[in-house]
């Protein structure tokens, strides 16, 4: 009988420091994004495609014409002025982007060979 009076009151204390520890959580500090002062990004990354700007700061959207100012622009640098298709993680107010890829796009229209075996018989 002594042991189940132990082990319920154990059991109590147990739930009431759980309890204790989860509101004291809930009232601490919010958890902090990677980049300090960082806006929350979309989980799965978006390609856009625009042109850089000269300080490599932001990006201009060729779809919209929507200026994205990019969170990581050493990834962009070298590119300033350049057409480039971005992979990225855009905020949630769809104004800033993460930058995690960049190809330099070319000019070259893409022609077909007609001297190319894909259209031999």
């Amino acid at each position: 009988m002594k042991k189940r009076m132990l082990f319920a009151a154990a059991a109590v204390l147990l739930v009431c420091g759980a309890a204790a520890a989860q509101d004291a959580k809930k009232a601490g500090d919010q958890p902090r994004s990677e980049t300090t002062g960082a806006k929350e990004m979309s989980k799965k990354p978006i390609t856009i495609t625009g042109l850089v700007s000269a300080d490599g700061m932001t990006l201009v959207g060729d779809k919209d014409n929507k200026t994205y100012k990019v969170i990581n622009p050493d990834f962009l640098k070298e590119n300033a002025g350049q057409r480039v298709r971005v992979n990225a993680r855009v905020s949630k107010d769809n104004t800033e982007i993460q930058v995690s890829s960049v190809m330099v796009q070319t000019d070259e229209p893409m022609v077909a060979n007609k001297g190319d075996a894909a259209f031999r018989r």
